[in-house]
C-alpha cells in the first residue's frame, strides 16, 4: 500500500501481537510462554507469505479474547507482572488501569491510519462535516 511496504492486514497483526499479547498477556499477566516467544516489533508488521487474511483478522479476535480474560481477572489497580525495560526504560504504566489506556490510545490511532488508508483505496471519507 505505502511505499514503505505498510499494509493495512500488517497494522492488524501488529495490534494482535504486538499491543492485545504483548501488554496484557506478557506486560500484565506475566505469561511465561508469551514472554519466551516475543521477537522484535518490526516481526509483527510482516505478514508472511501464505498467511491469509482470514488468519491474520482470526489472530486478533483470538488476542483479544484472551486478553478480556486477563483484564477481567485482574483489579484495575493491579500492578503489572512484567515491565520491558529493554524497549521503554523505567516503566511509564504501573497497572492495569494505565495498561488500558495506553492500548486504547494506540488502538484508536491505529483505526485513524486504517481509515486513512481505506480512503486512499477507495476514495470515500468516512465521515465529512460541513458547516
Amino acid at each position: 500500500m505505502l511505499p514503505s511496504g505498510w499494509h493495512c492486514l500488517g497494522l492488524v497483526q501488529h495490534l494482535a501481537l504486538d499491543v492485545e499479547r504483548f501488554w496484557f498477556r506478557a506486560v500484565v499477566a506475566g505469561d511465561e510462554e508469551v514472554l519466551r516467544g516475543l521477537t522484535s516489533g518490526a516481526e509483527a508488521w510482516n505478514v508472511p507469505p501464505g498467511v491469509s487474511a482470514m488468519d491474520v483478522l482470526d489472530r486478533y479476535r483470538q488476542e483479544t479474547e484472551l486478553a478480556d480474560a486477563v483484564i477481567t481477572a485482574t483489579p484495575a489497580g493491579a500492578g503489572l507482572a512484567w515491565w520491558p525495560h529493554d524497549l521503554f526504560g523505567e516503566p511509564h504504566l504501573h497497572t492495569l488501569r494505565d495498561v488500558l489506556l495506553h492500548v486504547i490510545t494506540e488502538t484508536a490511532c491505529h483505526a485513524g491510519h486504517l481509515d486513512a488508508a481505506r480512503e486512499l483505496i477507495d476514495g470515500h471519507r468516512w465521515l465529512v462535516l460541513t458547516t
